[in-house]
């Protein structure tokens, strides 16, 4: 891999309901700010962890890691987290090596799910939540890239 390490996808303090809200900041190889990571050709697995802080109100936060093939033209989703009212910490390790043995179409995952064997060279993180959360109500994605 080129650039293997720990990247950050995003940390966003949850206040309001938020719908498809991409909370990943980078910068470019450039120097201009970009909402996602790049820069992670040769990536053969992908550890993430979603740490979510409950501090009140609220119904659910919906997080999604989505890749890209073609320079954020098109985005994949390939893991979905799913918090309600309360604080948890969910990790999920996708592998680039995995066979796929059919077509795979890109669709919505169910909740608390991934889909190996699909790596971009783009990552991002997308979140929605539902209702008024209160207190401190927080959440940061990480992900381990080798």
């Amino acid at each position: 891999m080129d650039n293997p390490g720990l990247y950050n996808l995003g940390d966003k303090a949850i206040t309001t309901a938020l719908t498809d809200a991409v909370i990943t900041e980078s910068v470019s190889a450039s120097g201009s700010s970009i909402a996602y990571r790049d820069r992670l050709d040769g990536m053969l697995s992908a550890t993430i962890q979603a740490n979510f802080t409950w501090g009140g109100g609220g119904t659910s936060v919906s997080v999604r890691i989505e890749t890209s093939l073609e320079q954020g033209a098109n985005w994949v989703e390939v893991a979905r987290f799913q918090f309600t009212t309360q604080s948890a910490m969910k990790l999920l390790n996708l592998v680039a090596g995995n066979e796929i043995v059919a077509i795979y179409q890109p669709a919505a995952l169910t909740n608390d799910t991934g889909k190996s064997g699909i790596f971009g060279t783009r990552w991002r993180c997308i979140i929605s939540s539902v209702g008024t959360y209160t207190g401190n109500t927080a959440l940061t994605v990480r992900m381990a890239a080798r």
